[in-house]
C-alpha cells in the first residue's frame, strides 16, 4: 500500500470516530509529507500519544465517577479485565452503563478534584513548536476530556481519540474508534500501529492496565511512576521510563530525536 493510501486511511479514521483535529494538525500533516523541507526532526518524526485519566490529569475521572455514583461492584469489571475475561473495550462499555447522571452533574463533581500533571503545558508547547502530533488517546468520556482541555485553552493544540458516549436511561452507550489492524487489542495500540505504519516513531505515556498493549509496542514508552502500567512493564520486560511530570517526556523525546 502506498504512503498516500495509508494517509487516506488514517484520515478516514478521523472521520469515522471522535478525533478532535484542530487546524495546527493540518500543518503537521504537511510537514510530515515534506519532512526534509521542514528541517524538523529530520531523521524520523515522532507522534506523541498520551492517556488522559491518571496520566495527563492526576486522577482517573471515570473511576472517581464510578466510586461516587455507581454500584460498588463496578470493580469486579476491572478484575475481569485483568483476568482476561473481558476486553478493555468491553470493560469500558459495562462501566459506562453503570453511570446514570447528566453530563453537567459529572463535570460539576469532577471540577474541584481534577488537575493537570505538572508540565503538561511544556509538553504541549514542545509538540506544537516541533510540529509533532500530540494525541490524547483515552478510554474516558470525551466530553470530560474536552471540558478540561478547554479550560486551559488547549483544544487547538491536541487531537483527541476516545469513545463517543451517548446518554440513555440505562446509562451511557459507547461507540469506539474503528480499528485498522487485526492484531490490535484496542483502539489504543491500534493507533500506535497506525502511526508506526506511517513511518513515525511513537512515544506513548500511560498509567493503567489498558495502556500496556500500546506501551509494549511503542518506540518510546513512558509510565507514570508507581502506576499499574509501570508494574506491568517491569514484569513484562518492557523498557519504559517512569516519569512524574511531562518535562521528563520532553527531554527524553528531544534526546532520542538527536
Amino acid at each position: 500500500m502506498s504512503h498516500t493510501d495509508e494517509t487516506h486511511q488514517l484520515r478516514q479514521m478521523v472521520r469515522d470516530v471522535h478525533f478532535y483535529a484542530p487546524q495546527p494538525s493540518q500543518n503537521v500533516t504537511r510537514c510530515v509529507n515534506e519532512e526534509h523541507a521542514c528541517g524538523v526532526l529530520k531523521e524520523v518524526r515522532f507522534a506523541v500519544l498520551v492517556d488522559f485519566d491518571g496520566t495527563m490529569v492526576d486522577i482517573d475521572t471515570t473511576v472517581y465517577l464510578l466510586e461516587n455514583f455507581a454500584d460498588k461492584n463496578w470493580r469486579l469489571i476491572d478484575e475481569q479485565l485483568e483476568k482476561g475475561e473481558v476486553t478493555f473495550e468491553e470493560s469500558l462499555e459495562r462501566e459506562s452503563a453503570m453511570l446514570r447522571l447528566p453530563e453537567k452533574a459529572m463535570l460539576d463533581a469532577l471540577d474541584p478534584v481534577t488537575h493537570f500533571r505538572h508540565n503538561s503545558d511544556r509538553l504541549i508547547e514542545y509538540c506544537t513548536g516541533e510540529r509533532l502530533p500530540l494525541v490524547v488517546v483515552s478510554g474516558g468520556f470525551d466530553f470530560c476530556i474536552r471540558h478540561f482541555l478547554g479550560q486551559k485553552g488547549w483544544l487547538n493544540s491536541v487531537q483527541i481519540v476516545a469513545p463517543r458516549p451517548r446518554s440513555t436511561e440505562n446509562g451511557f452507550i459507547l461507540s469506539f474508534p474503528k480499528r485498522f489492524d487485526s492484531d490490535s487489542t484496542s483502539f489504543k495500540d491500534d493507533l500506535v500501529r497506525r502511526y508506526r505504519k506511517e513511518g513515525k516513531r511513537v512515544a506513548y505515556v500511560g498509567d493503567g492496565f489498558g495502556d500496556y498493549p500500546a506501551a509494549r509496542i511503542a518506540d518510546l514508552p513512558f509510565a507514570i511512576r508507581g502506576s499499574r502500567l509501570a508494574s506491568l512493564c517491569k514484569s513484562g520486560g518492557v523498557p519504559c521510563r517512569e516519569i512524574a511530570d511531562f518535562q521528563e517526556v520532553v527531554e527524553a523525546i528531544r534526546e532520542s530525536a538527536g
